[in-house]
């Protein structure tokens, strides 16, 4: 496994590329100063661990590139994807705001960079930044809102389409058009976190990706995804819709 870096560099908050998709994107001057001083950038390998869950609070983090992974563990020790953090998002924030140990765990998915913000940092931007405290919250009902509609999903799509769903979003973020029109995705998860995020198991999943396969809906390698009509994948949930 790779090491992470843990740097106080010259990429600062003020240029940072996420721009205004971050929260912080509109502080003042002695606010981005605060910022600088709590803040330390992390470079990170796959696989490696942002926080862990049980772990206690110490500040939130702000994904600068790649795409990180929340993670829950069952009883058991089973770990369940449950959502995909790309740059500009922040992680973390759930557990600062409610003063508690993180309910989930992040972990990198491929090279990433995050920085983290400590606890006491964070605190300080909040009470001079009323601002800043409206994002999180917005963020947390956003947050609420996608559970909701999950909740929908599970309850009135077949596993197929929970998928077709999914990889409809995948090729919003992960995506690239071919000169023949086609997508390609190179997926950032494994198939058994695809099953973990449609909410089925694995053997399942499989079967479905290779109906799809049959269909010519989407040809699957590996973790290399080619869509032949991404405008055909979004009929079956079009369909779905008006039955």
């Amino acid at each position: 496994m790779a090491q992470s870096h843990t740097k106080a560099t010259s990429h600062t908050c003020a240029v940072c590329h996420v721009g205004r998709r971050s929260d912080w994107h509109d502080l003042d001057e002695t606010s981005l100063a605060v910022l600088e001083r709590g803040r330390r950038r992390r470079e990170l390998g796959s696989g490696e661990v942002v926080f862990a869950q049980g772990e206690r609070n110490d500040g939130v983090y702000c994904v600068s590139g790649g795409t990180v992974g929340i993670r829950r563990l069952d009883s058991n020790g089973n770990s369940v994807l449950l959502e995909l953090a790309y740059p500009g998002d922040t992680v973390g924030y759930r557990s600062f705001l409610t003063d508690s140990e993180h309910k989930t765990s992040a972990e990198a998915l491929g090279p990433s960079i995050v920085c983290h913000i400590d606890h006491a940092t964070v605190t300080a931007l909040l009470a001079a930044n009323p601002a800043l405290g409206l994002r999180f919250l917005k963020r947390s009902i956003g947050a609420l809102e996608d559970a909701h509609d999950t909740m929908f999903r599970q309850a009135t799509f077949s596993n197929r389409h929970k998928l077709v769903h999914l990889l409809l979003v995948l090729v919003g973020r992960h995506g690239h058009r071919l000169v023949n029109g086609s997508q390609s995705i190179e997926l950032p998860v494994s198939r058994r976190d695809l099953a973990s995020m449609v909410g089925t198991r694995h053997e399942t999943i499989s079967r479905i990706i290779g109906r799809l396969e049959t269909d010519g809906i989407a040809h699957f390698s590996g973790r290399q995804v080619m869509i032949p009509n991404v405008e055909a994948l979004a009929a079956e949930l079009d369909c779905l819709a008006s039955a």
